[in-house]
């Protein structure tokens, strides 16, 4: 993850609060960037099975919950018509909130309970971010 994607997210999102009237928590906000800048530059963050399938393989593998609840929201969040061609975006909000909450049951965290309750408004939060025009931000 480059420091400049990070900053460029961080100085988005907070405009995006502002013009939006949104205040995401700070610990949500901050996963936010965090997880947009890492995967904005990583054409390979599709799982390898399906999302159902890496779903099932949770139960094995602790972070894995996370890794799919976060590509389930930056899908979900940046491209939602790509989840709408394929199944649709409820399918990946359920999939993503489900990877969240089971991370959060192995982890003990809050966090990820909080990702888990509020998937889709985060989700919604994230499109509204990266579709307003930004002279920082060019995706599409």
């Amino acid at each position: 993850m480059k420091d400049e994607y990070t900053s460029a997210f961080f100085d988005i999102v907070k405009e995006a609060s502002e013009t939006t009237g949104y205040q995401l928590p700070l610990e949500i906000e901050s996963y936010v960037v965090m997880l947009l800048a890492d995967k904005i530059d990583n054409p390979n963050f599709l799982p390898k099975t399906t999302f159902a399938q890496e779903l099932f393989e949770i139960q094995n593998h602790r972070l894995k919950g996370k890794e799919l609840g976060d590509t389930a929201l930056f899908l979900s969040g940046v491209f939602p018509e790509y989840c709408e061609n394929k199944v649709s975006v409820s399918y990946f909000v359920e999939i993503g909130s489900t990877s969240y909450t089971m991370c959060s049951k192995h982890l003990h965290s809050d966090l990820f309970e909080a990702l888990s309750g509020n998937f889709n408004f985060i989700r919604e939060f994230i499109n509204v971010t990266v579709r307003k025009p930004n002279p920082l931000l060019h995706i599409g």
